[in-house]
């Protein structure tokens, strides 16, 4: 058993390696849809949450797992690990980081280590993914916080919306704020810069923004990693990663479908790429 427990969240969207197999912990978030709360990924998945959504008139809300059931999940594993490392959405997009540091210092904050992603779904997933094979080859927490800061840096992630709605809704909308201003018919494609959603560019039609997305895949440069994620448009997302493999010189790239806390915030449509850019100094 590795000495270091790895824990993320529900945002996390693993397209290479399924969590169980990494033995990773996923706490999930809430979406509180009516008189319903719905963990992520436990009680609703992505299509039936797609599903509802479009008849369902009441609005879904979404929520931090609690204190609690952090709390809980901490002292657990320090009663077989020596270590915890946590990581987590980006605290600009989510309260789940700052939960997980309550619960931290409250449980052993001398050994439990809570990591800001500042990103979310797939680039969050590497992350988590890197933690917990390196844990399981025997490194330490000390070894592995230092390659997580790392790696965050060289974390891109950059999709299409078919509209701002729903970020503008939840509140996620960030410096993307901007694109609210005239924007019929328009469809805004957005980038995480620095734990926020930022606006990109703006094009005119569907088949155009997704030309774009593959356009901008190629173009941020040499890559270690490389998956699309979408929200309900998955014969589009295997197109997508069909154009960004050939582009690439891959055989395939994964394809990961975003979360109903996500989705929540996003909208069914979204189409996009996330990629761990090459270590200039390897």
């Amino acid at each position: 058993m590795p000495n270091v427990a790895v824990v993320t969240d529900s945002t996390a969207d693993f397209s290479h390696a399924a969590p169980a197999e990494l033995g990773v912990v996923v706490l999930p978030l809430t979406v509180n849809w009516g008189r319903d709360v719905l963990r992520d990924g436990v009680d609703i998945t992505p299509s039936e949450f797609c599903t509802r959504l479009r008849v369902d008139p009441d609005v879904p809300h979404t929520a931090a797992p609690p204190l609690g059931i952090f709390e809980e999940v901490y002292r657990n594993l320090l009663a077989t690990h020596d270590a915890v490392i946590s990581i987590h959405i980006s605290s600009r997009l989510s309260a789940t980081h700052g939960v997980a540091s309550t619960a931290a210092k409250s449980v052993d904050p001398r050994r439990v280590y809570v990591v800001d992603s500042l990103t979310v779904s797939i680039d969050l997933a590497w992350l988590v993914q890197r933690a917990a094979e390196m844990a399981r080859a025997g490194a330490s927490a000390e070894d592995i916080l230092p390659a997580l800061s790392a790696m965050i840096p060289r974390m891109r992630i950059c999709v299409t919306l078919d509209t701002l709605e729903y970020l503008h809704r939840g509140g996620r909308i960030g410096k993307a704020q901007a694109f609210l201003g005239g924007l019929l018919n328009v469809k805004p494609i957005v980038h995480v810069l620095d734990g926020e959603v930022h606006p990109l560019e703006r094009v005119r039609t569907r088949a155009a923004s997704l030309r774009r997305i593959a356009e901008l895949a190629q173009a941020v440069g040499p890559k270690e990693l490389v998956a699309v994620a979408h929200v309900d448009c998955e014969e589009e997302a295997r197109t997508l990663a069909e154009n960004v493999a050939r582009r690439e010189g891959l055989s395939t790239v994964p394809v990961a479908e975003l979360g109903a806390v996500l989705a929540t915030h996003c909208g069914p449509g979204l189409l996009g790429f996330g990629c761990l850019l090459a270590d200039a100094g390897r």
